[in-house]
């Protein structure tokens, strides 16, 4: 497992979470998505992001179930496997099919949307580290990944169809691609450095959280507070430390 998280950039765990579980989710991240979708929704929106926020979410009671389950003994002992030193909790998404029908999967890493050059982000993916811990809360066709591109950049023909240069276009299938399908109760790990392109279809809804190497900024937790305000003795200071700001 430790293996594969760092040469391939991915590892699926199936059935690691009961069902119970997955449902208790399910129901607070729909209404959470709902709240998000009446602000920001869009046909060729894919995902929502900040479901944690107050913005989304005001029972207090749901946000710490929440947050109880980013910070489980389960997911944090994956993030020391990952990380070694320390590890920062960024944000939260929920994954689902778009309603314009006309949008199709498209190759990425996330780090080409921060809008910073070609150059700086070859140097990033070196250093700084995030990676989806992604729980299927419906049946989910899969994402698509290049294993192993996390630790180098791209070649000549997977930069062209992931920026579509040359009349090539994101959506075409690359080289040592592979599908990877999940289901509820099973947890996915991947670099959001890889190479990857989600699949749409069935009632794709999958609830991501991310974790990083370096803090959140104290300006993006004030913008959308979905930091926990720590009201609940519940947590115990390792849960705690997740939560650090810069």
């Amino acid at each position: 497992m430790e293996k594969n998280l760092s040469e391939n950039g991915f590892y699926l765990w199936k059935g690691i979470f009961p069902i119970h579980t997955v449902q208790q989710l399910k129901t607070i991240l729909q209404k959470a998505n709902a709240e998000w979708k009446k602000i920001y929704d869009h046909p060729m929106a894919i995902n929502s992001a900040y479901l944690t926020s107050t913005k989304f979410i005001q029972s207090e009671t749901e946000r710490n179930t929440l947050f109880q389950f980013i910070t489980s003994n389960t997911l944090l002992e994956i993030c020391k496997i990952i990380f070694k030193t320390d590890y920062y909790f960024l944000n939260t998404q929920i994954f689902f099919n778009p309603t314009n029908e006309n949008k199709l999967p498209y190759w990425h890493r996330d780090i080409q949307y921060l809008g910073i050059d070609e150059e700086e982000q070859k140097i990033r993916i070196q250093k700084d580290f995030v990676w989806h811990f992604r729980i299927p809360l419906e049946e989910d066709p899969g994402i698509w990944i290049v294993p192993g591109s996390h630790k180098r950049w791209d070649h000549e023909k997977e930069r062209e169809v992931r920026l579509e240069i040359n009349n090539h276009r994101s959506d075409e299938p690359l080289a040592n691609q592979i599908l990877i399908p999940h289901d509820p109760g099973d947890l996915l790990v991947f670099s959001s450095h890889l190479l990857h392109k989600g699949e749409y279809g069935k009632n794709r809804f999958s609830f991501d959280i991310l974790f990083t190497n370096f803090p959140e900024s104290k300006e993006t937790v004030t913008k959308w507070d979905h930091f926990p305000e720590w009201k609940e003795s519940s947590f115990s200071d390792e849960q705690r430390k997740v939560f650090v700001t810069k």
